[in-house]
C-alpha cells in the first residue's frame, strides 16, 4: 500500500508502506475512504513530536469499510463502515472505565500516526477496535463523518464544555484555528472568528 510518511523535521514523502495485518486479537484493519490532515501531524513534521520515529505513517483519524477484525473483536465486523476514532482505547485501564480514553494506559491513548502508523494510508491497522471504531449510519457521508474523529469533539470539549458556553451566547475567538472553527459549525454558538494584527489589537478574519 502507499501511505504519507515521516522522515524527520521537514522531510515527508507519499510512499510504498507495508500493508497492516490484524496483530493482535483485538485489532481491526480498515481501507482508508476519508482522512484528515490536523494540526498535530503539522507539529510531527516540523519536528516538534520526538516520539514520532522515521519512517511512521501519519493520521488519527479516518472513515473506512472494515476488510478484517481479530478473533476477539465484537462489537464491529467486516463490511461496517466506521469512523475511526483518534483516541484507542483498551477498555480496562483505570482511566478507560473512566471514560478518560486519552489518557489510556493499556497501551491506547493517541498512538495512530504518533506510536504506530496512522491512517493518512490506502489501509490501517486500528488496536483496541471495540472502543476505537464506531459504525456510522449509512445516511451519514464520510466527508462529514471524519470531522466527529477529533476535530468536532475537540472543539465541543475545549471551547464548549471548558469554556462553558451555553447556547445563544456570542463568544470572540482570537486566532481562528480548525478546532476553532469548528465549534462554530456546531451552530450552537455565535463566533467572531479573529486574528492578531501587527499591533496585538485583535481585528476581523479575512
Amino acid at each position: 500500500m502507499k501511505g504519507f510518511a515521516f522522515h524527520g523535521p521537514g522531510q515527508s514523502a507519499w510512499e510504498e508502506a507495508p500493508d497492516p495485518a490484524v496483530k493482535e486479537p483485538t485489532d481491526a484493519v480498515v481501507p482508508v475512504g476519508a482522512v484528515t490532515i490536523r494540526g498535530t501531524d503539522l507539529h510531527i513534521l516540523k519536528g516538534d513530536v520526538p516520539e514520532v520515529l522515521p519512517g511512521t505513517v501519519l493520521g488519527h483519524e479516518a472513515v473506512g469499510e472494515i476488510v478484517e477484525v481479530g478473533g476477539d473483536v465484537r462489537t464491529v465486523r467486516p463490511g461496517d463502515r466506521v469512523l475511526v476514532s483518534c483516541i484507542s482505547a483498551c477498555g480496562r485501564c483505570r482511566y478507560c472505565r473512566e471514560s478518560a480514553y486519552g489518557q489510556c494506559r493499556g497501551g491506547g491513548g493517541w498512538i495512530l500516526g504518533h506510536l504506530v502508523d496512522g491512517a493518512q494510508a490506502e489501509y490501517v491497522r486500528v488496536p483496541f477496535a471495540d472502543l476505537s471504531l464506531h459504525a456510522l449510519p449509512s445516511a451519514v457521508q464520510s466527508k462529514d463523518a471524519v470531522l466527529l474523529a477529533d476535530i468536532f469533539p475537540t472543539s465541543y470539549e475545549v471551547g464548549v464544555l471548558n469554556g462553558n458556553v451555553r447556547p445563544g451566547d456570542a463568544v470572540a475567538v482570537e486566532e481562528a484555528y480548525d478546532v476553532f472553527a469548528r465549534a462554530a459549525d456546531t451552530g450552537a454558538l455565535k463566533v467572531v472568528l479573529g486574528r492578531r494584527s501587527h499591533d496585538d489589537v485583535a481585528v476581523p478574519a479575512a
